[in-house]
């Protein structure tokens, strides 16, 4: 076989490049792409997010925020980690079809709480055109939106600290990613940069939808009785991705700054 031939046989794509059929279409991803660490950007979501959630825990304490048993407090704490990602609380209760087996789980001593979350839908998030609608028309009341932080009294922590850590962390994070990895990358340009905040932006997001199950509180309200509350998962999906990919981006792009 001439060289003429092999080139022909290879149909002009590089060694290392591969062809994925979306919905039909042939897209080949380029060489460098595929061979980019995104699995080593996926496992460094876990650290960041807990980075994020023991800074907030440290703040916390010296503002005295919280109250109650150890599970409320754990449960609280990740919620204002989510409102600190701009990510708000909404109010939540269980659809009656899955009361029967939601109670016993819920029930079992301990773990049973920190399932509740699995049972537990959002107000307005089984009708999601009109969540949306009243989230882009702003109405929180309405939706049953609430922030956390926002409503805490006077503590000795401004709450500007709050929402600084979850950027602070994901810069971070984004840094180290790209430290760790830039010999094994080609990355010659800034949108080659963003490949670093998109890879650990993907393990962030299933991070925080485990953590909308887990961090699923009840409080007590005088005129409602029990109120279930938990992260707004809608803009879980928005913030979860944005918030890493932005920050972590950003990370990278300090290394790209210093090594180019």
């Amino acid at each position: 076989m001439t060289s003429d031939q092999a080139d022909e046989s290879a149909g002009g794509e590089g060694s290392g490049d591969r062809t994925v059929s979306v919905l039909g279409t042939e897209i080949v991803l380029e060489e460098a792409f595929v061979a980019f660490p995104w699995r080593a950007g996926m496992a460094r979501a876990p650290g960041a997010f807990l980075a994020v959630f023991v800074l907030t825990a440290a703040v916390a304490a010296i503002g005295g925020f919280g109250s109650g048993s150890l599970q409320r407090r754990f449960a609280l704490l990740g919620i204002v980690v989510f409102n600190a990602h701009n990510i708000p609380a909404t109010t939540g209760v269980v659809p009656q079809i899955l009361v029967p087996i939601a109670e016993p789980i819920v029930g079992i001593p301990g773990v049973g709480q920190l399932l509740r979350g699995l049972f537990t839908f959002g107000t307005g998030h089984t009708t999601p055109i009109s969540h949306v609608g009243g989230i882009l028309g702003g109405q929180v009341a309405e939706i049953g939106h609430l922030d956390l932080i926002a409503r805490q009294s006077e503590t000795d922590v401004p709450v500007v600290i709050y929402y600084l850590l979850a950027p602070v962390a994901l810069v971070g994070a984004g840094y180290e990613f790209a430290d760790s990895y830039w010999a094994e990358t080609t990355t010659e340009s800034f949108a080659e940069v963003a490949r670093f905040g998109l890879a650990i932006a993907a393990g962030y997001l299933v991070v925080l939808l485990v953590g909308s199950v887990l961090f699923t509180a009840v409080l007590v309200s005088g005129l409602s009785g029990e109120v279930t509350i938990l992260p707004d998962r809608y803009l879980l999906v928005v913030y979860g991705f944005a918030y890493p990919t932005i920050f972590a981006t950003l990370g990278a792009w300090l290394v790209y700054r210093d090594r180019t």
